[in-house]
């Protein structure tokens, strides 16, 4: 008995050839490796192997947000490679091919990178990766090896592809058309779509660090740009609580820093004013609290349930991509509420705007009017009337 379990332990701690397929839960799907090769790694979300005696290194790894394999998504890939081949320790590293296969009925890039081992002093090598679209997510794989086994390596690389058994393919993505519960929708655009479950995590980490909630279709929508390597640019627009006056060009000017404190607070002071613009069909502002790397904007408008706050961060837009994005999406915003969301406005706000604002407005300056001409009429009346028709004639 003894005997045997030990046995057994040499079993489960010395690399297995064929031991596959190798069911990988993260991935989604299940890896066959050829026979020769040898698993170093094995979890639900990367794998290693090496085989021609070592000659040869296998890894499939995932990067999150599911993007479409298109030839400007092969060159991202390839692009991201090379920094992999520098960070792996080969150098002078250059993309010889990148394409698009169609690989175990996938829709897949191939990128074949040559560099040179040892910090570029060494022997030529080449990286060949291979990328395919999951459930909100990329599925990516290499091989490296020595020049003189490229041919070999390429074809063991395009082996595991075949063979690979996805149990659940890319999720049904819709179009940049978003909408909530809470009365508002837009449209973003080409390129942008609501995120799909499994990517939905993400996103809500990066939106959670310009807002506070949970983002349920009830209060919010939510939309993203998918990256081919990296975060996405994020778009989301939720409800706020206001009980504000009515805006308009008028009134901006005096409403403009009560949102800027709402929204940003002590750091308000700091920021540049708002900007005036149409949002749908009514006025709202545009702040811009951050430029640079990872821009952020904000675009606000007052509609029957309060405020919709709609936010940006961009990840692949400078600050002008930014600003062209919100101005875009400015006019595609409708409200659906009643009376196509019009805001509701007490009775003494809308008198308050009138007299800060429209003070020379018929509704400010007609009352007063109307009331000099009734004491005007009143007192021509008295100065025209007979002083004897009081008197009866006497007989």
């Amino acid at each position: 008995m003894f005997s045997f379990v030990c046995a057994l332990w040499v079993m489960i701690a010395s690399p297995i050839a064929n031991a596959g397929p190798y069911l990988m839960n993260d991935v989604g799907g299940t890896l066959t490796i050829p026979d020769e090769w040898e698993m170093t790694r094995w979890s639900d979300w990367d794998f290693k192997a090496k085989g021609a005696n070592g000659t040869i290194m296998y890894k499939l790894w995932l990067s999150p947000y599911q993007s479409p394999i298109t030839e400007e998504a092969s060159k991202a890939f390839a692009a991201d490679y090379i920094e992999k081949v520098a960070n792996e320790g080969g150098g002078e590293a250059s993309v010889a091919s990148s394409e698009i296969k169609t690989i175990g009925g996938r829709t897949t890039a191939i990128s074949e990178i040559n560099f040179k081992a040892k910090g570029g002093k060494g022997s030529a090598g080449v990286f060949i990766g291979a990328a395919f679209a999951g459930d909100g997510q990329v599925i990516h794989s290499r091989v490296i090896s020595s020049k003189r086994n490229a041919g070999k390596a390429r074809k063991a690389l395009e082996s595991t592809l075949e063979s690979f058994k996805l149990k659940k393919g890319p999720a049904a993505t819709g179009n940049g058309d978003v909408a909530s519960d809470a009365g508002f929708t837009a449209s973003l655009g080409e390129g942008w779509r609501p995120p799909v479950d499994s990517e939905r995590d993400g996103v809500v980490g990066i939106a959670a660090k310009m807002w506070k909630s949970e983002f349920g279709t009830d209060e919010c929508w939510m939309g993203m740009k998918p990256p081919f390597i990296g975060d996405p640019d994020v778009a989301f627009a939720c409800k706020r609580f206001w009980d504000g006056s009515p805006v308009d060009e008028y009134s901006f000017d005096a409403i403009e820093p009560e949102w800027r404190d709402m929204f940003f607070g002590k750091a308000g002071v700091d920021l540049p004013p708002g900007e005036l613009v149409t949002v749908g069909d009514r006025a709202g502002a545009l702040f811009r609290p951050r430029d640079g790397a990872n821009p952020i904007r904000l675009l606000v408008a007052h509609y029957d349930g309060g405020l919709m706050a709609l936010w940006f961060r961009g990840t692949s837009m400078d600050a002008a991509a930014a600003d062209a994005f919100m101005v875009a999406v400015a006019p595609t915003v409708r409200f659906t509420g009643p009376d196509g969301g019009a805001p509701i406005i007490r009775p003494d706000r809308v008198f308050g705007y009138y007299v800060s604002h429209r003070t020379t407005h018929p509704i400010v300056w007609g009352p007063f009017v109307l009331l000099i001409g009734v004491v005007g009429f009143l007192v021509r009346r008295k100065r025209s009337s007979n002083p004897y028709d009081d008197f009866e004639d006497e007989v």
